[in-house]
């Protein structure tokens, strides 16, 4: 495509933006929006997360690890195409193991104490103090598992993250039924 062709804009748009901190240092926020009405105008439309860095540790952002700015990418780039329709919207499908196939199913029995124990620890490995989507969390634990069993689907992943708030390793917020409805982090 000719860079200088218009092309359409698509009607959702993700705005990362900053906000001081009292002690200096500063918030990342990450904001779902919506095309407006008004031509060229975009208007808020859902709160997705934020994390905040202490003082000065932005100063220079390339003493962030790598694996911290790819995870920001592919997290807007994620973000991007799921508010636009590019990605399947999770919400045709109910987050519960009721959709499940019989293929899945039985490769979710032939799971070891091992494997779920692995998988635990890679959705742990994704939450840190602030709250993240769980779609976040069970997206890139599953994406990012060089180990992953195939087969295993996001609703599991989901059940894990659910017990892992039972068992009070995680903090919930919002409907945790619904992986893009509710937050999880780290418990304090």
């Amino acid at each position: 495509m000719n860079p200088h062709q218009n092309a359409a804009t698509c009607l959702n748009a993700v705005l990362c933006s900053l906000a001081d901190l009292p002690d200096g240092g500063l918030r990342v926020v990450v904001d779902d929006l919506r095309k407006s009405d008004t031509a060229g105008m975009w208007q808020h439309h859902t709160f997705v997360t934020f994390k905040d860095y202490p003082p000065n540790t932005l100063a220079e952002p390339e003493g962030l690890s790598e694996a911290e700015l790819a995870d920001f990418g592919f997290f807007v780039l994620v973000r991007l195409l799921a508010a636009n329709g590019r990605l399947p919207d999770a919400d045709d499908a109910p987050d519960s193991d009721a959709h499940l196939t019989d293929e899945q199913r039985h490769r979710i029995e032939a799971l070891t104490d091992e494997d779920v124990a692995r998988i635990d620890q890679q959705l742990l490995s994704h939450c840190d103090g602030q709250f993240r989507k769980v779609a976040y969390v069970v997206g890139t634990a599953m994406s990012l598992d060089p180990e992953r069993q195939p087969g295993i689907p996001d609703v599991f992943y989901a059940g894990r993250v659910c017990r892992l708030v039972e068992c009070g390793a995680l903090q919930a917020v919002g409907d945790l039924s619904r992986m893009r409805y509710s937050e999880v982090r780290r418990a304090r």
